[in-house]
């Protein structure tokens, strides 16, 4: 078993318990404790552990990380982007982050389409894209930011109108309205769980906004604070899932006029660690 480099990896975790395997293999006997001394720490410190399980790695240690695998200067480019975007703080400086995790990564699995990317990256893309099939609706940046809550600019609008047509999401109807297609855009490779981490971490802010917002549209936000056995956990994900089928189920199999635009939020959060 050879490590495989870090541009095929979208958790720098992951990355660095492959990169600890080859090793392993390499040398006969390589441990985490091992690691850990390489780092410049006690024997006694683990810390190597501490980082695979979750632990957050300091700039000091992404630096000694880089050294001790002995990545290049793309390679370490892309490893301390990796890090800077699972760690990242502030949507700032994700998006920094992954806008150069996109621009160094030399893997061909995870080449992305930069429109398919865009889609996305926020969350209007598709409430403009719902929103069309809600009126009639033509070239009116201005209109279409207001029908939306929180209200979009006329430049989101016409930047996500422009995405949406060359993606092939929208199209002109017989009376000249800007109606959603049946193509369907799927998650691209890759960077599939960053991409979707960022829609989520915009989305789930939409929600702290309108709980915020006294005269926002009526809504339902429901939170409860459990204690549960790990079968009943279990039951719950299962619940969950078949709510979201249920959710696709509705949506798919109504032939009404779409009158409304909604986001959906279904969550369940451990505040325990895994055991």
């Amino acid at each position: 078993m050879s490590f495989p480099g870090v541009f095929g990896f979208s958790d720098f975790r992951a990355c660095l318990l492959a990169w600890y395997e080859a090793e392993r293999q390499l040398r006969g006997r390589y441990t985490k404790a091992d690691v850990s001394r390489a780092l410049g720490l006690p024997n006694t410190r683990n810390y190597f552990s501490a980082v695979l399980g979750g632990k957050e790695v300091s700039d000091t240690f992404l630096e000694r990380f880089v050294a001790l695998m002995g990545l290049g200067r793309e390679d370490g480019r892309y490893f301390r982007a990796l890090v800077r975007f699972q760690q990242a703080s502030t949507p700032e400086v994700r998006e920094e982050a992954l806008e150069l995790l996109v621009s160094l990564n030399r893997s061909p699995r995870n080449e992305l389409a930069p429109e398919r990317m865009e889609y996305f990256r926020h969350w209007w893309h598709g409430a403009v894209r719902a929103l069309l099939d809600t009126g009639d609706f033509g070239d009116e940046p201005e209109r279409i930011g207001k029908s939306l809550v929180p209200v979009l600019t006329p430049g989101q609008v016409r930047d996500s109108l422009s995405l949406l047509k060359r993606l092939g999401l929208v199209d002109r109807d017989g009376r000249g309205f800007w109606k959603p297609t049946d193509q369907v855009v799927s998650t691209p490779e890759g960077l599939r769980e960053e991409l979707v981490l960022g829609l989520q971490l915009e989305q789930l802010d939409l929600v702290r906004k309108s709980l915020l917002k006294r005269d926002a549209p009526k809504r339902m936000v429901s939170t409860n604070m459990i204690s549960v056995s790990l079968e009943g956990h279990r039951h719950l994900l299962q619940v969950l899932e078949k709510a979201r089928s249920e959710v696709r189920s509705i949506v798919h199999k109504d032939d009404r006029k779409a009158e409304r635009v909604c986001q959906v939020v279904l969550a369940l959060v451990p505040l325990t660690p895994d055991r």
